[in-house]
């Protein structure tokens, strides 16, 4: 019987080409399916540290204070989870509009995953945050459509394909704070918002050691002229 992994997607920033943010994150966190309640347990764990209503919804720009953000980020280093995440720098974009921004992008996120279960003689249960324009058959068919031009998705690896509220699902809204806090930590291009993520270095996919490309994926792929996405890798490496 092959092994199983839930992953959890969530997005942050505006897709939108020269009207959003300028970066738009895709964050997939990824969990042995016979964790996942555990996991999940960890997230009401954090909730009531927070004062929190466990069937309340835990929104990373939501929560108030520094100090707790960093709760959130260390809880999160302890959990038995695997984080990938691909950042489009979407002043760079030539030739997609923004309509497909988030499907196209998506095929490099799925290619990691696909490449993070085979190598572990598995399969992938994907759960997708809901967005408003958000079709599985849409993004299905355009994923396969350019498939091969550039990313490569093993489609046996992906067993299936689900899209919820994140109010719906707890590990939705910790791929929330994954994805928010790496999110901060560009935006704001400071010491303090990239702590948050050197909490995270240690869950990002690596692959021969490296998680430049694994966990951590930039578009376009020249980050010399990425000043924040190089600065935040200097941190991270120091």
């Amino acid at each position: 019987m092959q092994n199983e992994y839930n992953v959890y997607i969530d997005e942050s920033g505006d897709e939108g080409i020269n009207k959003g943010s300028k970066f738009f994150i895709l964050t997939a966190i990824i969990i042995e399916r016979k964790k996942d309640l555990g996991i999940s347990r960890c997230v009401d764990t954090i909730k009531e540290y927070l004062e929190m209503s466990i069937k309340s919804q835990l929104h990373w720009n939501l929560v108030k204070g520094y100090p707790n953000k960093l709760m959130i980020m260390s809880n999160i280093k302890e959990m038995d989870i695997t984080i990938i995440n691909v950042i489009i720098d979407t002043t760079k974009i030539r030739m997609i509009s923004s309509n497909n921004v988030y499907n196209f992008f998506s095929g490099y996120l799925y290619e990691r995953i696909c490449w993070f279960v085979r190598d572990r003689n598995a399969v992938a249960n994907i759960n997708i945050s809901s967005r408003g324009n958000l079709s599985k058959k849409r993004l299905i068919d355009f994923l396969k459509e350019n498939n091969d031009k550039k990313f490569t998705i093993d489609y046996s690896k992906i067993k299936d394909i689900k899209i919820y509220p994140n109010s719906q699902k707890k590990l939705l809204q910790l791929a929330d704070c994954c994805c928010s806090a790496l999110g901060q930590a560009l935006k704001y291009n400071d010491a303090k918002n990239r702590k948050y993520v050197s909490y995270l270095k240690e869950k990002f996919y690596t692959y021969n050691d490296k998680y430049l490309g694994y966990g951590l994926k930039y578009v376009p792929t020249n980050i010399e002229k990425a000043p924040e996405f190089r600065e935040l890798i200097i941190y991270l490496n120091n």
